[in-house]
């Protein structure tokens, strides 16, 4: 958070770790970042991908392409790792 955060020119207030089921990260305009604590399962450039997309939230707060270029402002190559969530399977826990 601290290395994204100001190459955005956002400011996070807290993070919290969560269980969701469908969500990999999650931010609220209050600068609040939650992140799934299923991500320890990834590489560390997968995490840095949630990272950047939660954190990117705090200037464009949709999935538009303005949004996208943000994210892809700090990481050229975020298509391919958000790729991996989608394609790399993780053991089930209930």
């Amino acid at each position: 958070l601290d290395h994204f955060a100001p190459l955005l020119g956002v400011q996070w207030k807290t993070l919290s770790l969560s269980n969701a089921g469908t969500r990999w990260g999650s931010a609220r305009v209050d600068g609040s970042i939650r992140l799934n604590w299923r991500l320890v399962h990834f590489r560390m450039s997968v995490l840095d991908y949630v990272v950047a997309h939660e954190l990117s939230h705090l200037r464009v707060m949709d999935h538009s392409p303005r949004f996208w270029e943000t994210v892809e402002s700090v990481m050229p190559d975020y298509a391919q790792r958000r790729r991996v969530l989608k394609d790399e399977m993780l053991p089930p826990w209930h």
